[in-house]
């Protein structure tokens, strides 16, 4: 009885028609919840590669602002450009694989979820890029203390 108590009332909320079957009527609900989840996605992913865009683009700003002030700086520019994207291919590279692995693409299978070695590749060097940026990161940090105690 509660069942259908909660049917007719998401029934009634959604303006459905209560004389739908239940399965009718839950793929309709499985429906409209995954056109959510896709568009949540979506709008993820598209603020994701507008802040990537808008991110490099100042960059390249930075980069062209610093040559106009100081044109012998372009060198030590050119040099952190290149040992970044270095470590970028590193990783990439380090990273790919050639199939999702065996487990993942199981459970994957099993809920339904859409996959592809392209995606799987990209999300992989996507987390290892930003654990590798990080420990850099906090070493810098504690390479910077050092040598600031050291250099007093």
């Amino acid at each position: 009885q509660l069942g259908i108590i909660a049917y007719n009332a998401e029934a009634n909320a959604c303006q459905c028609n209560p004389e739908k079957s239940v399965d009718e009527f839950e793929k309709e609900a499985y429906t409209r919840v995954m056109n959510n989840i896709n568009n949540a996605t979506s709008t993820s992913v598209g603020w994701a590669l507008l802040l990537t865009v808008m991110t490099v683009v100042i960059w390249v700003i930075f980069i062209f602002l610093g040559f106009i002030k100081n044109p012998k700086g372009i060198v030590k520019v050119l040099v952190t450009f290149g040992s970044f994207a270095l470590l970028l291919l590193i990783i990439f590279f380090a990273t790919r694989a050639d199939a999702v692995p065996t487990e993942l693409a199981e459970v994957l299978d099993k809920n339904n979820v859409a996959y592809d070695t392209f995606g799987y590749n990209l999300a992989s060097w996507g987390i290892t890029t930003s654990i590798v940026l990080i420990g850099l990161a906090v070493l810098s940090w504690i390479g910077g203390g050092i040598y600031g105690i050291i250099k007093k």
